[in-house]
C-alpha cells in the first residue's frame, strides 16, 4: 500500500538560530560551538501567544529543549499539559547535565 503525503508534513530544514542565540546569551558567542552537540528534533506546537517551538535534543545527556524563535525557553509541565516559560540558563543545564 502507498504511503499517503497527506501524513508527513512538508520538509522544513533545521532551525539552527534560537540555540544558538541562548547559547550565546547565557555562556557567552565562544558556546555557540556547543551547538554541535545537539540535534534538531523538529517543530512543536508551543504556547498560543507564541505559536510554535524548536526541539532540541543533546547527543550526549538526550535531554530535550525547547525554544522559541527568539532564543527562550520552555519546559513541559504535567500538572498544566502544556509548555510554559522557564529561565534560559536553568533549561539549558537542565539539558547539559
Amino acid at each position: 500500500m502507498p504511503m499517503s503525503d497527506d501524513i508527513f508534513p512538508p520538509y522544513r530544514p533545521p532551525d539552527w538560530f534560537p540555540l544558538r542565540r541562548v547559547l550565546a546569551s547565557v555562556f557567552g558567542v565562544d558556546a555557540i560551538e556547543a551547538s554541535a552537540a545537539f540535534w534538531f528534533i523538529g517543530f512543536i506546537p508551543g504556547p498560543v501567544d507564541v505559536g510554535e517551538l524548536r526541539l532540541y535534543e543533546h547527543s550526549i545527556t538526550k535531554r530535550r529543549l525547547a525554544l522559541d524563535a527568539q532564543g527562550g525557553a520552555y519546559r513541559w509541565t504535567e500538572a498544566s499539559s502544556r509548555y510554559e516559560r522557564v529561565d534560559d540558563e536553568e533549561a539549558l543545564v537542565e539539558a547539559l547535565v
